[in-house]
Formats: C-alpha cells, structure tokens, sequence
C-alpha cells in the first residue's frame, strides 16, 4: 500500500506478488483466511481486491490521499482538504459501485481520528459534505464524524 501512495499505481507490483502468495498457500484447516470459501473478510479477499480492476479506484484514491492531501498539508492545508475530499468522494464512487467489498473499510481502519482533525478546520459546508460522505461509507466510525464534525 505504501508504494501506492507514492506513485500512481506504484504498488501493482507487490500486489500480483502478494496475489501470487495467496494463490500457492497450504491447503488445510490449520491455515484459515487463505481461500475463497473461509469467510468474506480474509486475506484471500483482499488481495482479489486490489488485483481486481474493478476495484482500480482504490489506488486512485490512496495515492491521492497521500501524495495529494497529506503530503501537501503543511504547504497548503486549503488545497489538501480538498485533495482529500476529492479521494472521499472517489471511494464514495467506488463503494456504490461495489458495495460489500473488503478495501473501503480496510482503506478506513485506523483513518478516522486523522479525518476527523483534518475536516475540524474546513469551513462548515465542506465539513459537512465530508461528514455525510463519511458517515454513510465508514459506517463503524459513523458516530465519531457525527459527533466531531458538526
């Protein structure tokens, strides 16, 4: 994921690497969350994620996050915001398109305390589009946007 964010695209790659493993794993009930048929939240499933091109935004979406947003923070916190705006709106594109799947929540773990401070100091229409966006597609951090972006 981090050669993602530094290029566009940088981490495909890895992740045909990170497929190939997947696909050659041991057989056998001691090695759960490597095949299809162990569940829907699995390593199997997300690597079929982010190989599958019809979840390609997900690697639009991270390097724009990163490299557009974070990484431009400091220089232009304005600019950034939007950046990263502009990436929830891809994922909010790419989870009504495939909803259900493993990379939006696994895009989101452990980013909803860092988006919260980012959109505290957008102006109120901004913080609330985030807000909505947020709250309907990271659904489990649903009351912290609630709660901290009003």
């Amino acid at each position: 994921m981090d050669f993602d964010s530094f290029s566009l695209r940088g981490g495909d790659p890895y992740f045909q690497k990170a497929q190939l493993i997947v696909n050659n794993a041991p057989e056998g009930r001691e090695v759960d969350g490597w095949r299809a048929f162990d569940g829907q939240r699995n390593r199997y499933w997300l690597m079929e994620n982010l190989t599958n091109n019809k979840y390609a935004l997900i690697h639009d979406a991270v390097y724009s996050y990163y490299r557009l947003g974070l990484d431009l923070m400091y220089e232009n916190e304005e600019e950034s915001r939007n950046a990263i705006m502009n990436t929830i709106n891809i994922i909010n594109t790419l989870n009504s398109d495939n909803s259900n799947s493993m990379v939006v929540p696994f895009f989101f773990q452990g980013k909803a305390n860092e988006l919260v401070k980012i959109f505290k100091k957008a102006q109120p229409d901004e913080k609330n589009r985030a807000r909505e966006i947020l709250m309907k597609i990271d659904i489990s951090n649903a009351n912290l946007y609630k709660t901290e972006l009003k």
